[in-house]
């Protein structure tokens, strides 16, 4: 028989009922019941000391031959809780049986047969969304991959399209997704996507399932052995988890995250298809808004949402984040170019220009580049992300005008490009007149001015004539197209390169305000 008296002394300390239904091993509809009895003849703890064990029955019972029976022979199993049980690591129905049966014998209970305990907990898994149960246990694993689908942004000075690239995840169990665009799949994308990842879902699983894609996986033996980027292992240290990459040619050993994958590419990049946005943050932005209604969605044949199986089974049973995220550095040396700057994945930082000519250290992280030299910080900048050929320019780092030490400025490529011919010098002139930093335009002239070593003079000066009849602002792309298919010598450019000039001078014109209006 259930401790009447014990149920109703709990219940006065403010103790749930669920708890009290675990501390006396009784099931909630027992606790539930009895306390609604209680309450309805005014009955507290201490006074069912006076009474008998008749009495007591007498009082909480519902006066049903059937309810005496059940509360004197045996308890009926709370698979709501056991559903749970059963999704931890290592927990199986039979396990759940024998401490059912354990706690039915304290309390004199007669308990069911494991076949019949088993039946009746399959009926109410059926019923009750936990099909996937028998598949994965919460909280123990994420997928993760690259998508196969392409996004894209504008380029807030061009406005060119720039392609990105989909980092997508999702818990084994729940299907609880996480999405991340980057502007490539390089280590340092991929690594710092977990990141964020983890930080999405406010803890950690035991294990990882990546497909063996290079930034992951350095190879996978026939033998069954896996050799891991090093990075990516120490990621996985740093958070206490295990990497257990997918076996090669075996798709199905990661379902779950392709069928997110695809619902992911519907649900969300098709939204977002008709938006313009001018940086990866605003995609990124505007994506977090639909995962989130992507994971809070309903299920269609089973209650609950991604976000709701995730709160309840997952998210308690995940490890605790560490207490710093990991950091991904790259360490890269650089020599200072004449303008100040040095170069990192073709983007340009600046640099003091006392430090020209200098071999300097890069340290590079997600969201910053730190230079050095002996140890001792010349610049810090924001990473630049997309387009080619972008400068961050502290223009405390550019030399005076009248700088001695200055060998190269404006006035000695103008006066280099004059020597060449007219057509050269409005070439470097328009050049010059793009950039609000003049160093930020040196390399282009340079190596503008250098194709006369490589082509002849004559031949450049034909070139930049050429290039400017049908661009409005050549670059040394450009003129190189036009020299190398030898366009110059025939003293017109054949159609399939006037179209793709323009092409790129389109490029070089359009910015943000050309898609305010709606123009395609």
């Amino acid at each position: 028989m259930p401790n009447y008296q014990e149920i109703i002394r709990l219940s006065e300390k403010k103790l749930s009922q669920r708890m009290i239904s675990k501390q006396l091993h009784v099931s909630r509809n027992t606790v539930q019941r009895v306390l609604n009895r209680a309450k309805e003849k005014g009955l507290k703890a201490k006074d069912l000391e006076l009474m008998s064990e008749k009495e007591i029955i007498d009082k909480l019972g519902d006066g049903s031959n059937s309810q005496k029976r059940q509360d004197v022979l045996y308890e009926m199993p709370d698979y709501q809780e056991l559903s749970k049980d059963l999704t931890k690591s290592g927990v199986t129905m039979s396990l759940l049986w024998e401490e059912y049966r354990y706690r039915c014998l304290q309390n004199s209970k007669v308990p069911y047969q494991l076949t019949q305990f088993k039946r009746y907990f399959r009926d109410y898994i059926d019923k009750h969304t936990f099909t996937d149960i028998v598949h994965h246990k919460a909280g123990e694993q994420i997928e993760v991959d690259w998508a196969g689908t392409l996004v894209h942004y504008f380029d807030s000075d061009t406005g060119e399209q720039v392609k990105a690239y989909l980092f997508v995840s999702c818990m084994s169990f729940s299907g609880y997704a996480y999405a991340e665009a980057c502007a490539n799949m390089k280590e340092n994308a991929w690594i710092n996507c977990h990141i964020h990842m983890w930080e999405y879902f406010g803890g950690v699983t035991p294990i990882i399932v990546p497909d063996n894609l290079k930034t992951g996986v350095t190879s996978h033996l026939k033998d069954g052995e896996v050799i891991l980027n090093e990075t990516y292992q120490e990621m996985a240290e740093h958070y206490n988890t295990v990497i257990v990459p997918t076996r090669v040619r075996h798709p199905k050993d990661k379902p779950l995250v392709e069928n997110t994958v695809n619902k992911l590419t519907t649900y969300i990049i098709a939204k977002l298809r008709n938006y313009k946005f001018f940086s990866l943050e605003e995609y990124n932005q505007e994506l977090r808004v639909e995962l989130e209604a992507f994971n809070h969605k309903p299920f269609q044949k089973k209650e609950g949402s991604r976000a709701s199986m995730f709160d309840e089974y997952e998210k308690p049973l995940l490890m605790k984040l560490p207490a710093y995220p990991y950091e991904l550095t790259i360490h890269k040396k650089a020599k200072v170019q004449v303008n100040s700057h040095v170069s990192y994945d073709k983007k340009f930082y600046s640099v003091p220009f006392e430090y020209i000519g200098y071999e300097v250290d890069l340290s590079i992280s997600d969201k910053t580049i730190n230079v050095y030299y002996n140890q001792h910080l010349l610049s810090s900048h924001s990473r630049l992300l997309g387009r080619d050929g972008q400068y961050s320019t502290n223009p405390q780092h550019m030399p005076p005008s009248s700088n001695a030490y200055q060998e190269w400025n404006a006035e000695r490529f103008k006066k280099w490009a004059n020597k060449i011919g007219p057509k050269t010098y409005q070439v470097v002139v328009q050049l010059f007149d793009h950039y609000r930093v003049e160093q930020q335009a040196y390399n282009g002239a340079k190596s503008i001015l250098k194709l006369a070593d490589t082509y002849t003079s004559e031949r450049l000066e034909a070139a930049c004539a050429l290039a400017l009849a049908h661009i409005t602002s050549p670059r040394y792309k450009n003129i190189k197209a036009i020299l190398s298919t030898g366009q110059d010598k025939r003293g017109s450019a054949d159609l399939q390169t006037i179209k793709t000039t323009r092409q790129n001078e389109k490029a070089f014109i359009r910015g943000r305000d050309y898609y305010k209006g709606g123009n395609q």
